[in-house]
């Protein structure tokens, strides 16, 4: 047998492994806060509520650390991060230079279908019962947001922006609970109008910089509050974030 029919001969692999799917289960919930800041992660308890080996777990925490998604504590022990000030300010830096333009490309590409499904998650983020769950609002504004991009349709700027949200999920979320997610909410709303607005009248540099100031806006409210009460994220104060 030559060595081409050897290698036809191979089976693909699934990439849908159990370690690929502990990857994401951990990884969905950081980014609808499931974890608070701070939290440490244990590999045996994660494990249990997954209900896997030890070793897939072992893999997907490796993988979230490698990505500073999560924190190597010197004990091993891994963590979720508390973000300063600057390290929030950084990722929503970053954020506003790829989701503005992705909000520019979703302006300019955005078909009917495109159009009603971000309709359709604004009113959705519209409807959402802050009181209901901490994390019902940011869960319903990512919504919002990834609308957009999707009808962008570039997938290696998708790739970039993802990350990006799982690092500041519970930060963020935390933030919202301290300042309280419905008066969050309310600003937000407007926001957002201003984003579906501009894209459906197809003004690509208008929807740009609305999806820029909101993200803006997010950046601004961290930094304030973490310069005026310091470390609001500490073991026990947070506690409330990490309602399911």
């Amino acid at each position: 047998m030559d060595s081409k029919a050897q290698l036809s001969a191979l089976q693909p692999i699934a990439r849908d492994t159990l370690q690929e799917r502990v990857y994401l289960r951990i990884r969905q919930a950081l980014i609808h806060s499931e974890f608070k800041p701070g939290q440490v992660l244990t590999i045996r308890e994660l494990a249990q509520n997954l209900g896997t080996s030890i070793m897939p777990v072992r893999e997907a925490l490796q993988k979230l650390t490698v990505e500073r998604v999560l924190e190597l504590l010197p004990t091993r022990s891994v963590r979720v991060p508390v973000l300063s000030a600057k390290e929030f300010a950084d990722i929503c830096e970053a954020r506003m230079l790829l989701e503005g333009r992705m909000a520019r490309l979703a302006a300019e590409r955005a078909d009917a279908e495109d159009l009603e499904r971000i309709e359709e998650a604004g009113r959705a983020f519209s409807a959402a019962r802050a009181s209901s769950s901490p994390t019902l609002i940011n869960q319903k504004n990512r919504e919002f947001h990834f609308s957009i991009y999707q009808a962008a349709g570039q997938p290696t700027l998708m790739e970039l922006i993802e990350p990006l949200w799982v690092r500041c999920g519970p930060c963020t979320v935390a933030l919202f609970v301290e300042l309280g997610a419905e008066k969050v909410k309310r600003g937000a709303v407007d926001q957002h109008r201003g984003i579906l607005e501009a894209i459906r009248a197809r003004r690509p540099a208008e929807a740009e910089s609305a999806v820029i100031a909101d993200i803006r806006a997010t950046s601004e409210r961290y930094q304030k509050y973490r310069r005026e009460h310091g470390e609001f994220f500490e073991q026990g104060r947070g506690a409330k974030a990490a309602a399911p």
